[in-house]
């Protein structure tokens, strides 16, 4: 006995008819189920599927932005499907529009499509519910170049809105090291580059600590100086720019602020109160053109100590070897050579106790300005004697160089640098030393 094909029956049924049998399925996954047991079912229910679909929760819309898919963004849209619901199916973020979903996953097109919606209640600024992140900055954080330049495009996209900690879009393609994002939005001119976030952290601030970023920094202090000259000289900009120029490096930039604003600058970070300003920083990172320039400011003081251990950027230097940023501080008659740590460690005793330091203290005991090389710590401990107890065999062939140095003096207990040696039993320095 043949058995009967029930979907070969059904669509034997007049149109008319099968329409109206499908209005009474009650669900988008029920009439998408009958839609796929033929194609001329599917022909037939594929509008009333999308309206039915679009009248519950415009779910085909959300997967078509999610999965790019143009086709059915379109006939989603065509029934009716709002482009404003919000959806909590994606796994990642919640609360999203369809254009949110679209940048974040990359979808070009379907935003493309829907960018074109001529709707005054259309927000192209739309937010997660999580994060409360505008979607150009998830495309910038998801790292999707040609969304964020399609929406650069949209003269209602608010390129500097801020998510729940304070990071717009420009901040975030800083954060993470996108540097040709961060290009991109300056470039367009709509981005800011003074927006904070909580942290009081700015794209400028993070390129600072991001080794990538030295040579793409051009455009962001270029937008900054623009915005000095147009419309915001204020000290803290003005001081803002000046410090990150300082410590990055850019000394053109430094010496224009100085030259046009200095009566409003502080090179010594006095306002933080640490100790830790533009001159410190800058002789800490080695930007030694810098140094050079602020050297000759009246308002730099190149003796400024530090709050914590008391020590001066030439300490500092000499303390991680950088040999350029001492020979550079040295030359200046304004730099105080002996000034010495809350231990009173001066910078020679210091240099005396780092290993392969020797081309430093050469640095610090020769030349036409330099260190005593007998001044003492508060225990009575010369740098020969420092280096000669940590057994730095470089160091004290360095310090027996300079000029009027005495071998003999000893610590305040009467050991000498000789004794300290014998103790350790660095016996190739003891003798050196008696040779001396």
């Amino acid at each position: 006995m043949t058995q009967s094909n029930p979907t070969r029956s059904l669509i034997t049924l007049p149109k008319e008819l099968l329409l109206h049998i499908s209005t009474f399925l009650p669900s988008t996954a029920d009439l998408n189920a009958l839609c796929k047991t033929s194609t001329i079912l599917h022909t037939l229910l594929q509008r009333p599927l999308y309206r039915l679909n679009a009248c519950q929760d415009s779910s085909a819309l959300h997967w078509a932005a999610k999965h790019n898919q143009i086709s059915t963004a379109r006939l989603a849209l065509s029934a009716g499907a709002d482009p404003q619901a919000l959806t909590d199916s994606d796994p990642h973020i919640k609360g999203c529009t369809p254009l949110l979903l679209a940048a974040y996953h990359g979808s070009e097109a379907v935003l493309s499509l829907l960018l074109e919606i001529d709707d005054i209640n259309f927000n192209p600024n739309a937010r997660d519910r999580k994060y409360i992140r505008p979607l150009i900055s998830w495309a910038v954080k998801q790292g999707h170049g040609g969304i964020v330049r399609a929406l650069l495009r949209d003269e209602r996209v608010d390129v500097n809105l801020q998510d729940k900690n304070g990071d717009a879009a420009l901040l975030i393609a800083a954060n993470t090291s996108n540097w040709a994002l961060v290009s991109l939005l300056v470039g367009s001119g709509r981005a800011d580059p003074r927006v904070t976030n909580r942290q009081g952290a700015t794209a400028l601030s993070r390129a600072s600590v991001d080794r990538s970023a030295e040579g793409d920094v051009e455009l962001l202090f270029a937008a900054h100086l623009r915005l000095i000259l147009d419309e915001d000289g204020s000290e803290a900009h003005v001081q803002h720019v000046f410090f990150y120029a300082a410590i990055m490096g850019q000394v053109e930039v430094v010496r224009y602020l100085v030259n046009s604003f200095g009566e409003i600058l502080d090179p010594n970070g006095g306002r933080n109160g640490y100790g830790r300003g533009a001159f410190s920083i800058a002789a800490h990172r080695e930007q030694v053109d810098v140094v050079r320039f602020l050297l000759k400011w009246e308002k730099t003081d190149p003796n400024l100590r530090d709050g914590w251990q008391h020590q001066t950027p030439l300490f500092v230097a000499v303390k991680e070897g950088r040999v350029s940023v001492v020979d550079v501080l040295m030359d200046s008659e304004r730099v105080d050579l002996e000034l010495a740590d809350v231990h009173g460690t001066t910078p020679l005793n210091e240099a005396a106790t780092t290993r392969e330091n020797g081309d430093v203290i050469k640095r610090l005991v020769t030349g036409s300005r330099r260190t005593d090389p007998n001044a003492r710590d508060q225990n009575g401990e010369t740098a020969l004697f420092k280096a000669a107890s940590m057994g730095i065999l470089e160091n004290v062939n360095a310090l027996l160089e300079a000029e009027g140095i005495d071998p003999t003096l000893g610590n305040l207990e009467g050991k000498t640098p000789m004794n300290i040696a014998m103790d350790h039993g660095f016996t190739l320095i003891a003798n050196r030393l008696a040779d001396a």
